[in-house]
């Protein structure tokens, strides 16, 4: 008689091709997309809708943005970003030694990065290029507010508490003078400060008269780059606005990926950290090429346009 062989059937398991990890990150990152989207879009709308000929959206060097800097840190998550899949690689193959210096690389490239932000903020900080701080119509009752503001400023050069040149003090002194002589307006008063041959800072370009010398022409900020004076930036409060909630949102999830990646390191350390732990390395990369992606669209829109 004849028997039948019976073949074991594999379990088949219903869901999507994937761990329940991952899927949450996925879920979880499209959340973020519509959120990035959304601050993106409000950025562009009122980059495109707001600025005009005589007041011109601010340029990078306007409200100090240096754009080798903003490269050098793209550089610096997109190496990130490689090294992550480098760990997850080596996760795969049992060499969890490489697999960890490769995270412990991520996570110095990240600190490097918040370093970087933390002195650009510095920057922002120190010249008030803050909202809600920044002069931006001379020609308002801001500006009698902007002229007191710049009197102060000079008055802290002249103390020379940070190594101000004697060039810079010179210039300070000149213009605090015609300031407490009246001699000059607002609008005068940021000529000066910036220069009027400067096409970078000045307040409205098309109309601003022309220095046929160019000694005269020379601003504090063209002596001394930086000297932190305030001075005209239209539509500088609604940029310093989106600048910090762009920037400080994508920084506290470079800090969110930082703290994981820091956790890897800590359990490799109690000998908990193995090749079981690949899934959890891959899912935290995803997340963390997310956070390289979001830096790559806010490069060119706050750095180069």
């Amino acid at each position: 008689m004849a028997h039948a062989t019976v073949h074991d059937e594999p379990e088949l398991q219903m869901g999507l091709p994937m761990s329940n990890g991952k899927l949450c990150m996925w879920l979880f990152l499209v959340t973020e997309i519509m959120f990035f989207t959304a601050l993106l879009g409000v950025y562009m709308l009122l980059r495109n809708g707001q600025a005009t000929k005589s007041a011109p959206w601010p340029k990078p060097h306007d409200v100090h943005l240096v754009e080798w800097i903003g490269a050098a840190n793209t550089f610096v998550l997109i190496l990130s970003s490689f090294f992550v899949v480098l760990a997850h690689h080596y996760l795969h193959v049992n060499d969890v030694k490489k697999a960890i210096y490769y995270l412990a690389a991520t996570l110095g490239l990240g600190i490097l990065f918040l370093v970087v932000k933390g002195f650009e903020y510095q920057s922002k900080f120190a010249h008030e290029i803050l909202p809600g701080r920044v002069f931006e119509r001379l020609d308002s009752p801001n500006g009698a507010k902007y002229v007191e503001h710049v009197k102060g400023q000079l008055k802290t050069i002249l103390e020379g508490k940070h190594g101000e040149s004697e060039n810079l003090k010179s210039a300070a002194a000149s213009l605090l003078t015609d300031i407490s002589e009246k001699r000059l307006n607002a609008r005068q008063v940021n000529e000066r400060v910036v220069g009027k041959n400067n096409p970078k800072k000045t307040i409205n370009p098309v109309d601003r008269p022309r220095a046929e010398d160019s000694s005269e022409a020379k601003g504090l900020l063209e002596i001394d780059e930086h000297a932190h004076v305030a001075y005209s930036i239209p539509w500088g409060n609604i940029w310093a606005s989106c600048y910090f909630a762009m920037t400080g949102f994508h920084a506290l999830h470079v800090l969110g990926g930082l703290v994981v990646f820091a956790w890897f390191l800590i359990s490799y350390a109690r000998g908990t950290f193995g090749p079981q732990s690949a899934s959890a390395v891959e899912v935290t990369g995803l997340y963390w090429h997310f956070v390289d992606i979001v830096w790559i669209f806010l490069f060119p829109l706050l750095y180069l346009v």
